[in-house]
């Protein structure tokens, strides 16, 4: 089973548009690290009251914070293809805890969690972060597939550049 959701989850990220090999700028700072895996993130609770999909693969979006800013699971959604998914969850990264609101801790950065319906990712479509502001705007990404491996820890994921984030 693990195999065939791996497997439907691979077309997913043909079509997104940018990589996040580098940071990428949005509304809140900079995107690190977007990633999906089959592996439930450890310590996961879904804190929203959406319904939970049947067959769950995960995304999670690692961001560091402009200084000042704070970000909760109400203030972003994935939407792929026509298909549109609320933050499940955020997490101060080196913490374990998860909740509802972040300010990044004392590295300014944060990662949000989503769970996906891997029907729905089967299907693919572009990949876009959501800003739920009026205005907020959106964000297109490319999320690496690390399959049936848990999440880069956030020791791994270097610094962005110096204010040099791709827009």
């Amino acid at each position: 089973m693990k195999m065939k959701k791996l497997l439907l989850v691979c077309t997913l990220f043909a079509a997104a548009e940018l990589v996040c090999a580098e940071a990428v700028a949005f509304r809140s700072g900079a995107i690190l690290r977007a990633e999906l895996s089959t592996v439930k993130p450890s310590g996961f609770k879904r804190l929203d009251t959406g319904e939970a999909p049947k067959d769950p693969v995960y995304a999670a979006i690692t961001v560091k914070l402009d200084p000042g800013r704070k970000i909760s699971i109400f203030d972003y959604s994935l939407r792929i293809g026509n298909r549109r998914y609320e933050c499940s969850a955020v997490r101060d990264n080196g913490e374990d805890e998860i909740s509802v609101t972040s300010d990044g801790g004392e590295k300014r950065r944060c990662t949000l969690f989503f769970e996906l319906d891997a029907a729905t990712a089967k299907r693919g479509g572009k990949c876009i972060l959501v800003c739920n502001a009026p205005g907020g705007g959106e964000t297109g990404l490319k999320l690496t597939n690390r399959g049936g491996k848990r999440f880069t820890p956030d020791s791994s994921i270097p610094e962005p550049d110096s204010g040099e984030t791709e827009k």
